[in-house]
């Protein structure tokens, strides 16, 4: 189960996740096919758009505005997405990870949403995204971080999802078997696209890593 706390109801009224739960993956290594794709993808970006415009971008726009009304700092706490796609237009070194959270990376440039990917098995109980208390996490980097007053998707054993940086707890490994992939959306997406970018998503995932999509679906506020 997921659910949207009221602490970020009353801030975001609109806000919604998208989700997906795939069971029975095969994590590997980076894919070359996934790699020449990517590389591509990075290509048409560095063309179509530059720094300076980056911010003006309805959809990074939309997304720093969502930051904004849950008092969190896009330009202190950088959305994921927008932080991906920073790297391709300053022409740094793009890092690859594995064959699960490479896909992810590409969806969120592709779709300059912040997108999640977490290790089911070690999620406890239901989810609630909310504005979480005063603590630290350590995130997938080892850095130590405060969650004070941030949204977070959290379970049993705390926090564990964020836009900008999750939970080294919950990271996708190669040993990891089932993943959840959360899409915080602003509200300038409609349902229906958020569906269909939710889609392309899942066929992605299960086209480079296999498994069985188990669930699916839109949480709103």
């Amino acid at each position: 189960m997921i659910a949207i706390h009221n602490n970020i109801q009353q801030m975001m009224p609109h806000c919604r996740l998208a989700y997906s739960l795939i069971k029975q993956i095969a994590i590997r290594g980076a894919q070359p096919a996934l790699t020449q794709e990517f590389l591509k993808l990075q290509a048409e970006v560095a063309e179509a758009y530059n720094l300076d415009m980056l911010p003006q971008l309805p959809r990074v726009a939309g997304v720093r505005a969502m930051y904004k009304k849950l008092n969190y700092d896009p330009s202190r706490y950088r959305p994921a997405s927008e932080a991906l796609v920073r790297r391709v237009l300053q022409k740094k070194d793009f890092y690859y990870v594995n064959s699960a959270v490479d896909v992810n990376n590409y969806c969120s440039v592709k779709f300059l949403l912040p997108f999640g990917m977490y290790d089911q098995e070690k999620i406890a109980g239901d989810i609630v995204y909310q504005r979480s208390a005063e603590g630290i996490y350590i995130n997938i980097a080892g850095k130590e971080v405060s969650t004070d007053g941030k949204p977070f998707l959290t379970d049993e054993m705390g926090v564990f999802g964020n836009p900008t940086s999750d939970s080294r707890r919950t990271a996708v490994t190669l040993t990891t078997k089932d993943v959840l992939t959360v899409i915080y959306a602003d509200e300038n997406v409609s349902d229906e696209e958020l569906q269909s970018i939710l889609d392309y998503s899942i066929q992605m995932i299960t086209c480079y890593n296999g498994g069985v999509l188990k669930e699916k679906g839109i949480v709103s506020a």
